[in-house]
């Protein structure tokens, strides 16, 4: 039996989301870590189904998604009305490390317009493969400088939007990042809203390619990594429970 955390992590999340009716697909191998996608189709469709598309651990650094998405499938959490596609460790040497980068030193969220990593060739050719259209894209994230929640908003196109009750929600459980500048950009309230793709981009990042691709409501969610891992996680599952 394997002792590598990030070997134990992905079976668990595997287990969990295999008992509440999700398709597991190995789409690529890094070493001996498989990458794995999730699948489910909504169970009943409505008005408000959606195809949700979630993704974490593409920093390895930054472990409170994985461990999130690891507690809402073994919570039965995420609501059968969705179709669902899950990416929830994109970066399994990375995990391993505690490493922003991947084992190359590639920052795999920078990646994506001509990707040199094979973690992100093998995760753009499954997508191109499986995935027409997407209503919502939730990528998980952390910041070891932030003291507070806050969260991207990506939305050119007139989208519902749900930054606002993301963060009443996320305030229950942790302070929100009140400054008017986050990582180089204009914010306000925990909320950084672009109008355009940024033109001093170091490389297309994960929730940029999807835009592009799809013309989706894109949210990157981001707890503080000073705090315990418990709070964040529970900040997590509730902006996501907004979403969902």
């Amino acid at each position: 039996m394997s002792t590598d955390p990030t070997v134990l992590l992905t079976q668990r999340i595997t287990t969990a989301a295999q008992r509440v009716d999700f398709e597991i697909e190995v789409y690529g191998q890094i070493k001996h870590w498989p990458l794995i996608a999730l699948t489910r189709n909504a169970k009943f469709t409505s008005d408000k189904t959606k195809h949700i598309y979630l993704s974490s651990g593409i920093h390895g650094d930054e472990p409170a998604g994985p461990l999130t998405l690891c507690q809402l499938l073994k919570e039965n959490s995420l609501p059968r009305h969705h179709h669902y596609t899950i990416f929830p460790v994109l970066n399994p040497a990375g995990l391993l490390l505690n490493t922003r980068e991947n084992s190359d030193g590639c920052d795999l969220n920078r990646d994506y317009d001509h990707p040199s990593s094979e973690e992100i060739r093998f995760h753009t050719k499954w997508i191109d493969a499986n995935i027409q259209s997407i209503d919502i894209g939730i990528h998980l994230h952390e910041d070891w400088e932030s003291a507070g929640f806050y969260l991207y908003e990506v939305n050119f196109h007139q989208h519902k939007t749900y930054g606002e009750a993301m963060l009443k929600a996320t305030a229950r459980h942790i302070p929100t990042d009140t400054a008017t500048e986050i990582d180089g950009r204009p914010a306000a309230n925990g909320m950084i809203r672009p109008d355009h793709i940024p033109e001093d981009l170091d490389g297309l990042p994960e929730a940029l390619y999807l835009l592009k691709k799809f013309n989706c409501l894109n949210y990157t969610l981001e707890t503080p990594s000073s705090l315990p891992i418990e709070k964040r996680i529970r900040a997590m599952k509730s902006a996501l429970m907004v979403l969902l």
